[in-house]
């Protein structure tokens, strides 16, 4: 008989482990409110955990995914706060981020103020930014001033061969094709450029750049791109 009234209880508390089991974090289920002590937190409200899901939130412009670390753990050391963030900007692994020189381009530069005409941090337009990159990271110096021109100033490209540094296009004006934006193309459709909201990192998959896409350019060889990321 005892034993049969130990049961309900047994099964009660067994029951209710689940409310104080940890959650992985160091944190039980009943402290929601306290931040997970095995992240790391870096600049410009970017976080990564391992294994979590990060989101960043820059200029009302919002990304969600995953945080890709080298599958060695040992290794994380060996990599700065600034190419984690852009690791995951752009949703790529951290072992992506090689092109030091565009890496600090980007931080120097991320969220500046939009101007259109103007080409400096308190404010830059799209063309303007591009020429200013790719003068900065590649070295290259006879990029048209306006997107229209850099676009006539490059051979096309198709979207399935673009590489790191190559010009992508967008027109903004209804539905008129005439080129009015550029940006500069990093990986997995990911691109950096001058928006209204600021300096940012953009998908070119998002509606309105997927609606508005003209086409892309090449105006660096081999060569130059092998440079800057070395």
């Amino acid at each position: 008989m005892k034993n049969l009234l130990c049961l309900p209880l047994i099964i009660f508390f067994a029951a209710s482990c689940s409310t104080l089991k940890p959650d992985g974090s160091g944190t039980t289920a009943s402290e929601p409110g306290k931040q997970k002590q095995s992240s790391m937190e870096f600049i410009n409200d970017v976080s990564i955990n391992p294994g979590a899901t990060t989101t960043n939130k820059k200029n009302n412009n919002y990304y969600k995914q995953p945080a890709r670390v080298s599958s060695h753990l040992s290794a994380i050391e060996n990599f700065s706060s600034v190419q984690f963030k852009y690791a995951i900007l752009e949703d790529a692994a951290v072992e992506e981020m090689r092109n030091e020189k565009l890496l600090d381009f980007m931080e120097e530069w991320y969220g500046a103020k939009y101007h259109f005409g103007g080409n400096g941090k308190d404010g830059i337009d799209c063309s303007a930014f591009v020429s200013t990159l790719m003068s900065t990271v590649y070295g290259l110096n006879n990029l048209p001033r306006m997107s229209k021109d850099q676009y006539n100033a490059t051979p096309r490209i198709a979207k399935k061969h673009l590489q790191e540094g190559d010009l992508v296009f967008f027109h903004t004006y209804g539905k008129r094709k005439t080129v009015t934006h550029v940006g500069v193309y990093l990986r997995n459709n990911k691109f950096v450029h001058a928006s209204i909201s600021g300096v940012m990192i953009s998908d070119m998959s998002d509606g309105y750049y997927a609606d508005h896409y003209v086409g892309a350019g090449r105006a660096l060889d081999s060569g130059a791109k092998d440079a800057a990321a070395n």
